[in-house]
């Protein structure tokens, strides 16, 4: 028997694409990231994996890893030292890529009447959350979160901006594209693009957003009302999108990718993706996403107990859905396996069924303390008491182990005294680069329109095909998938010609457009 697991593990290994991601996400709220000697420990542990690619957070709470930022800086940090500088410099050096990993939606964290408040008055939830001065949240306009149905605006602990206020979706997605100007990354990951996790899904009732919701529609939100839940992931869409197109016009070469809610039962199990809470009570249309191009890939958080049944399935159901949706649509397949829920076994086996099911690559959650020999802080994996894929004694407790020997079983397939598989051949052998984009065949076109939910259609001038959109609270639109040639954009009472060239976005204005690459 052993003998036979060893031939499927080693045929497993064999298959492994040309390239693939084989990465890891640095959170920095475990992982310390703010000197010389953090970023060192960080690519070092990924050198020690044989891994190409860090998803590095350098947006936590509305601050910034980062010196040339437009919010300010994590209060971890000096002032001095540029730890995505240097982690830039260093990873490059050494062939692994970065990707900027933001959280998008969370802004502050507790109970801001009694917990301590950001440091600089300038930070995005003192000017639009909290007023300091009377204690409370502010009112109106100037009010930029989301909130239950009843005004309450605390989460699970954190507070969440809303995108369907104008304001705050404009700012959040200029921080980001800041970023991306100032900044050679090679992706940028969004987490947390949705709206919290409520009973009932009782969210998304910030003032603005309901007011243009009756605008649009001549009546409020109504309890089980499609509409609103219609217009709840309209919002978190035309973000994703334009960010998307914002930092492709900025970056070329730039990869957007996002963490993908994938709670509970999967799309198989549920009956349809549309029957899953990440479409019904996040509201994230991560397979629309998918299937217009807005990410380049998925990395839905397959945070998953390989020793429990029930969680297994999950995590073949959600695996297969995502592989065929993004490779359907030409996009990437990168899980996310929850390393720090199981055992070494556990996760190698995950990896090994990812692999064998055509994903691009592989994402950890996640590198944890990388200080040498951390065991209470490590993210890697997790003390199991009844062990299923104990090697040599299945059903055995595994205890919690250091991340160094998570990091060798990635490369060796035993550290000389624990056996991690029954295979000569490991998971991640020798090194491998991780993937590029491949050249895009079509274009896309974006701008600014007047007015919000405003009708934009685009008419290819040689076969007469029309596709519409609206703008968003901001006016802004854009639209992906265009075959090259001519096409007149005709937005509200103003209509202009652009040229869609592939791999490249048209900006249009009513007085003119121009071109940018896209890669």
């Amino acid at each position: 028997m052993k003998r036979f697991i060893a031939i499927i593990l080693f045929l497993t290994a064999s298959a492994a694409c040309a390239d693939e991601y084989r990465a890891y996400w640095v959170d920095t709220f475990r992982t310390p990231f703010a000197t010389p000697a953090d970023v060192n420990r960080i690519v070092d542990a990924a050198v020690d994996s044989n891994a190409n690619a860090l998803f590095v957070q350098v947006r936590r709470r509305g601050d910034a890893w980062y010196l040339d930022a437009s919010e300010p800086l994590a209060e971890t940090l000096d002032g001095t030292f540029d730890p995505l500088r240097a982690m830039l410099d260093l990873a490059h050096s050494r062939g692994i890529q970065v990707h900027a990993f933001v959280i998008v939606g969370a802004v502050f964290r507790g109970d801001p009447a009694v917990d301590p408040l950001p440091r600089d008055p300038h930070h995005v939830f003192l000017q639009h959350f909290w007023d300091a001065k009377t204690r409370k949240p502010f009112r109106g306009a100037r009010q930029w979160g989301t909130r239950t149905s009843k005004g309450r605006y605390l989460f699970a602990s954190d507070w969440y901006a809303d995108l369907g206020h104008p304001q705050a979706a404009a700012y959040t997605a200029d921080v980001l594209l800041h970023l991306v100007r100032a900044y050679d990354i090679d992706g940028l990951h969004l987490d947390r693009v949705r709206y919290p996790e409520s009973p009932r899904a009782d969210v998304g009732y910030n003032e603005t957003s309901v007011a243009r919701f009756r605008a649009r529609y001549g009546r409020l939100p109504r309890a089980k009302d499609p509409l609103w839940n219609d217009w709840r992931r309209e919002q978190v869409t035309n973000f994703v999108r334009r960010v998307s197109l914002g930092a492709k016009a900025i970056r070329p070469s730039i990869t957007i990718s996002a963490a993908l809610i994938s709670w509970g039962t999967g799309p198989g199990a549920n009956g349809g993706f549309k029957n899953t809470d990440a479409y019904r009570v996040a509201f994230q249309d991560w397979e629309g996403w998918l299937r217009e191009g807005i990410i380049d890939a998925g990395s839905p958080m397959l945070y998953k107990r390989e020793h429990v049944p029930a969680e297994k399935k999950q995590f073949d159901d959600w695996l297969q859905f995502l592989v065929t949706t993004a490779h359907t649509n030409g996009r990437a397949a990168l899980p996310g396996i929850g390393a720090y829920l199981n055992s070494i076994e556990g996760t190698l086996r995950q990896a090994r069924r990812a692999r064998a099911a055509n994903a691009d690559g592989i994402i950890f959650f996640a590198m944890g303390d990388t200080k040498p020999w951390s065991i209470l802080a490590n993210s890697t994996n997790d003390a199991v008491r009844h062990n299923p894929y104990a090697i040599p004694v299945a059903g055995v407790y595994t205890p919690k182990r250091p991340n160094e020997e998570f990091f060798l079983a990635l490369r060796k397939s035993t550290d000389g005294r624990t056996a991690f598989e029954y295979t000569d051949l490991p998971l991640f052998a020798a090194t491998l680069p991780a993937p590029r984009h491949a050249e895009e065949a079509n274009g896309a076109v974006m701008g600014y329109a007047e007015g919000d939910g405003t009708l934009v259609t685009v008419e290819s001038l040689a076969t007469h095909d029309m596709r519409t959109a609206r703008t968003d609270g901001n006016g802004f639109f854009g639209m992906l998938g265009l075959a090259p040639g001519e096409y007149r954009v005709v937005a509200g009472a103003s209509a202009a010609t652009v040229t869609i060239a592939a791999g490249k976005v048209a900006v249009w204005s009513p007085a003119q457009a121009t071109l940018l690459e896209l890669r």
